[in-house]
């Protein structure tokens, strides 16, 4: 699982790169266009950076689903020191997922990242979301990833 980990990670910039363009304010996410804030950058087909966050996916296939989140919390919290982790109940979509509120230290302060697994529009996926605030709710999170993940609360 590792190399597959490895595989993907070194493997996705060049996926990117020979896709057309999508226009800066939007992003596909399992197949429904999102219109991002005009202060976004993308930084590849599946990662938008803002102000205040920064929203990943990644589409998995079913088998990758059961034990991939769990690896690449195990990832996060061998990179960063005095790691946080709760388990998440929470939606992608709509849609019943699983994940992990992960918490951490870092230079500026404290980073806060909600890990969602779980299947949208029939396409597996896991959606990373990095913010320097805690959500308590989902009016908590920016309108973007709003529209993408819901809180249980």
């Amino acid at each position: 699982m590792k190399k597959l980990l490895l595989l993907f990670l070194l493997s996705a910039p060049a996926l990117a790169v020979g896709q057309a363009a999508t226009p800066v304010n939007t992003i596909n996410f399992c197949g429904t266009d999102f219109t991002a804030p005009t202060a976004c950058a993308p930084d590849s087909k599946y990662s938008v950076r803002c102000e205040g966050y920064q929203l990943t996916w990644m589409y998995l296939d079913y088998k990758m689903l059961t034990d991939f989140p769990e690896q690449f919390v195990r990832q996060i919290e061998k990179k960063h020191k005095h790691t946080e982790r709760q388990a998440l109940e929470c939606m992608i979509m709509g849609q019943p997922a699983k994940g992990f509120r992960v918490s951490y230290p870092t230079e500026s302060g404290m980073t806060y990242e909600l890990i969602a697994y779980g299947v949208a529009k029939g396409q597996p996926v896991m959606v990373e979301l990095t913010m320097d605030m805690d959500p308590e709710k989902t009016t908590d999170l920016p309108e973007m990833p709003r529209q993408i993940i819901q809180l249980s609360k």
